[in-house]
């Protein structure tokens, strides 16, 4: 039987499907081109580092504090151990643009003067208008070295000769700016021996544990959980303490970073020893394995290049804890011994609450410490994204 004619079905169909959009070659091409085929691992891990804005602050952070280490003694004013007899415990010297008589004129600082005050007989501070020194760039003063090359020009400095104290001085008339600049070289030095050698260390037992295996990975985790097992602060008391007081500074800063690197090493081979048991495991080591690879060519050219970003990640974090590991113990007094500044033995000036009251300005280098572990732990946590280019933000 014939069906009855319907108008509706002259009508048109309309698809009410969701519609999804097929790029086009040439999008497909310029995504391409974004995401960068054929980079490397470490060019993609240089493209996402530059992209985290807090990881960037922190390098150049910790930038300026290596350049201000390496040229410590073109930033100083003065020596470390210069010592200014008419100025003791004399408050921060601020630099001034505008003249008494109005107006701005070049920068210059004011001496002090002291003064007793009647009621509680304490000798204060306050500017003297005769005493005055123009600030300059690049003049001469206390000669210092730099590659066995001897030098006199200092970045900043006074006109007449005079002293100039940014940040005022101590109990025996030294400059704390310039001993805190100059402290910077001592604790970023302790620091990158103390971690150099400690990813030295750990990396070759890590490694030589989780590849080899068996009685010789018994052995060498029952020495690191021994070592491990001691608590970090009595145990570097103890072993500090016993360290020569009469020595050489030199030898004595040596003894004290090599106590540092024996107990810091172990946590890293632990870590290092878990990743080399996956990797080892992987198809192309047991390639290079059924090829007849040696077990040096494998551990260097497979092993070592996969756990590379472990290491650099750790050696980030493990700098500013050194850092403050040695300010610390230098503040106790059993740390960096003097003539050799720190900023943890300029710390151990004010260990009592009357030299604090006396000169506040003395604690200048815990603004350095914060500084720098702000710093290194901001490059630390950028790096530590950045080592992983594939994932997402």
């Amino acid at each position: 039987m014939k069906q009855p004619h319907n108008p509706t079905d002259d009508k048109p169909m309309v698809d009410n499907r969701p519609q999804i959009d097929v790029p086009t070659a040439t999008e497909t091409m310029n995504a391409e081109t974004a995401t960068g085929p054929g980079l490397s691992y470490w060019q993609l891990v240089r493209r996402r580092f530059l992209r985290n804005r807090y990881g960037v602050v922190g390098l150049i952070g910790c930038l300026l504090i290596v350049i201000t280490a390496v040229f410590s003694g073109f930033i100083a004013p003065y020596d470390g151990e210069t010592k200014d007899r008419t100025a003791i415990y004399s408050p921060p010297q601020m630099p001034k643009v505008f003249a008494p008589e109005g107006g701005l004129t070049r920068p210059y600082v004011l001496g002090y003067a002291e003064e007793m005050d009647p009621n509680t007989f304490e000798i204060k501070f306050v500017p003297d208008p005769e005493v005055r020194h123009n600030l300059a760039l690049f003049v001469k003063g206390d000669p210092w070295t730099f590659l066995g090359l001897e030098f006199e020009t200092h970045l900043v400095g006074t006109t007449d000769g005079g002293f100039v104290h940014l940040l005022g001085t101590d109990s025996l008339g030294r400059d704390v700016f310039s001993r805190m600049v100059e402290g910077t070289r001592v604790t970023l030095l302790m620091g990158f021996l103390v971690m150099a050698a400690s990813c030295f260390i750990g990396t070759i037992v890590g490694v030589s544990s989780g590849y080899f295996g068996g009685v010789f990975d018994m052995l060498v985790q029952r020495i690191v959980e021994f070592v491990r097992s001691f608590p970090d602060l009595p145990l570097y008391l103890a072993l500090v303490a016993i360290l020569p007081r009469r020595a050489d500074p030199i030898t004595v800063f040596i003894l004290f970073a090599s106590i540092l690197v024996l107990l810091r090493w172990a946590d890293l081979s632990r870590e290092l020893r878990g990743k080399v048991i996956s990797l080892r495991s992987m198809d192309y080591v047991r390639s290079a394995v059924a090829v007849g690879a040696s077990d040096q060519r494998i551990i260097g050219r497979h092993i070592v290049p996969n756990t590379s970003s472990h290491i650099i990640v750790w050696a980030t974090y493990q700098l500013p804890e050194v850092i403050l590991l040695e300010s610390f113990l230098s503040f106790l007094g059993v740390g960096v011994q003097a003539p050799m500044v720190s900023w943890g033995t300029m710390l151990n000036q004010v260990r009592d609450f009357q030299s604090f009251a006396a000169a506040p300005w003395l604690m200048a280098p815990v603004g350095m410490i914060v500084i720098s572990v702000l710093a290194f732990n901001a490059f630390g946590d950028g790096l530590r994204d950045a080592m992983d280019p594939y994932s997402n933000d």
